[in-house]
């Protein structure tokens, strides 16, 4: 009959660790996507099956993912007070064609939050 744990109201719940591995998910991507975007357009062959793989998994999987974990990125910053703003949608929409944008995105974090360790 006695319910120990009250329902709160949502202010009053603790603040969610945003915090991820974002920065990680970005870099594997953008260096998986270069990687496999140089050995298709040097070494396979259109129209097979490795080719058709490689293109896939590049251009359908890293690159979305790479925006993502770049946008997720921001909402962790946006938690601790830091703002990327409107510049976060570009870099993402970027990211979805060339996921090597990333780099770009980093330098502008490490201005934005400052000289400190990345968080």
């Amino acid at each position: 009959m006695f319910d120990p744990d009250p329902v709160r109201h949502p202010d009053d719940e603790p603040d969610r660790d945003e915090r991820g591995p974002w920065l990680a998910i970005l870099s594997a991507c953008a260096v998986g996507w270069a990687v496999l975007a140089l050995v298709e357009w040097q070494l396979l062959v259109d129209g097979t099956f490795l080719w058709a793989t490689a293109k896939s998994l590049y251009t359908l999987v890293l690159a979305p993912l790479a925006a993502t974990a770049l946008l997720q990125d921001t909402r962790a910053l946006g938690v601790g007070g830091v703002e990327v703003g409107p510049l976060k949608w570009a870099y993402a929409g970027v990211a979805l064609l060339f996921p090597p944008v990333g780099g770009l995105y980093l330098c502008h974090r490490r201005v934005a939050v400052g000289r400190g360790p990345p968080s």
